[in-house]
C-alpha cells in the first residue's frame, strides 16, 4: 500500500518521503494523506486514490504517527468490516495492499478533493466528540456516505467503494 502524504504530514511524522513512481501503480491500493488541526489537536483523513473513501484519524500523537502504518490498516479495515464488506474481501485487499511505504503526492486534483473533504469533516467533527479513540470510525463512515466527488462521477464514495470491491474480488 503507497500512502502519498503531503509535506506537512510528512514534517508531523518525522520521515523522509521518496518520489511517487507511477510504473507499478494500482490506484485502489493508493492513499492520499493529510494532517490538520482541531481543537488543538492533529487528525490525519487518509483518501482513497479510486475511490475517494476516506478515513479519519483525531488526537494524532506522535506515539500514533510512528505506528501509522499499523494504524491505518488496521482503521481500514475495522471500517471495511463496520460497511458491510465480508472479512474475506478485506483480508484479500489488505493482502493485496502490502507493506505501507510512503511518498511524496502527486495528483493535485486529489489534493484538492482532500482539502474539500478536511473542510466537511471539520464542520462535522465535533458532533462525534469527545472520543478517547484515534480512528473515528463513524466520521469515516459519514464521510463515505455525504461526501461528493466531482471528477470521478459525482458519486458517494462508499458507492464507488462498493462498486470496485464487485468488480476486483
Amino acid at each position: 500500500m503507497l500512502i502519498e502524504c503531503t509535506k506537512k504530514l510528512a514534517d508531523a511524522m518525522k520521515i523522509n518521503l521518496t518520489p511517487y513512481e507511477a510504473t507499478h501503480a494500482d490506484s485502489f491500493y493508493e492513499w492520499h494523506a493529510n494532517v490538520f488541526t482541531f481543537d488543538r489537536r492533529k487528525c490525519v483523513v487518509l483518501m482513497n486514490n479510486k475511490t475517494r473513501y476516506s478515513i479519519v484519524f483525531y488526537g494524532m500523537k506522535m506515539k500514533e504517527f510512528k505506528q501509522f502504518d499499523v494504524i491505518a490498516l488496521k482503521a481500514i479495515k475495522d471500517t471495511f468490516l463496520a460497511e458491510g464488506f465480508s472479512n474475506a474481501v478485506v483480508d484479500r485487499y489488505l493482502e493485496r495492499c502490502g507493506d505501507v511505504q510512503y511518498s511524496k503526492t502527486h495528483d493535485r486534483s486529489i489534493i484538492g478533493q482532500l482539502n474539500d473533504a478536511i473542510i466537511s469533516i471539520s464542520w462535522k467533527l465535533e458532533d462525534f466528540l469527545p472520543t478517547e479513540q484515534v480512528h473515528m470510525m463513524d466520521l469515516s463512515m459519514w464521510a463515505g456516505e455525504n461526501l461528493l466527488c466531482g471528477p470521478i462521477g459525482y458519486a458517494a464514495p462508499i458507492d464507488l467503494l462498493k462498486k470496485e470491491f464487485d468488480s476486483s474480488f
